[in-house]
């Protein structure tokens, strides 16, 4: 149910960005020809990839470490610490499936979600993982679409899975690494 909601969700955001980013392309055809703008017919190597603020925060990579019934056990290496949280066995294969690059015969939401990404001209920027609440990991996803930036709010489990996808990089907050992290090195 979490995962259809969540497709759902993503696709009305794509479906936004591509009737507010393609207008031009609805408009009635015409056989005069006429002066297009730069933003009209731009390509999408026509806009730099943006620079995402980075400061106080850690590259790092993840792995599934054991997938059970109903929940799973994965964890984040950043630098010197190392992060492990607990998600649900669903996204946590979909995980291991995105580091394996394996795409079963049935696509998963996330292949699906990164499919529409890729066809819309989204690039996944990165992942970042901001901070705990409540026991909860809270996270971003940062996507472009030609000048435009978002910063969806994601669960982080949810967010690697369509950023691995991508080959998009996962970012931990520093602080937040020092503080629930144990230290490895």
């Amino acid at each position: 149910m979490k995962e259809k909601v969540l497709l759902i969700i993503l696709l009305l955001l794509t479906t936004f960005l591509l009737f507010s980013s393609f207008q031009p392309i609805f408009k009635k055809p015409s056989l005069v020809p006429t002066n297009t703008s730069k933003s009209e017919n731009a390509s999408l190597e026509d806009y730099p990839i943006a620079q995402i603020p980075l400061d106080g925060f850690i590259q790092a990579t993840i792995n599934v470490d054991a997938i059970l019934v109903d929940r799973a056990q994965v964890s984040l290496k950043a630098d010197c610490y190392l992060i492990e949280a607990t998600t649900d066995s669903f996204v946590a294969n979909a995980i291991r499936k995105a580091l394996e690059e394996k795409v079963e015969f049935r696509p998963t939401v996330y292949d699906v979600i990164a499919d529409v990404f890729r066809n819309l001209g989204i690039k996944v920027l990165a992942v970042k993982i901001l901070e705990i609440k409540e026991n909860t990991f809270i996270g971003q996803l940062i996507i472009q679409q030609k000048d435009k930036v978002l910063f969806l709010d994601i669960r982080p489990s949810d967010a690697t899975a369509i950023a691995l996808r991508a080959k998009a990089p996962i970012y931990v907050n520093e602080t937040l690494a020092k503080e629930v992290g144990r230290y490895i090195c």
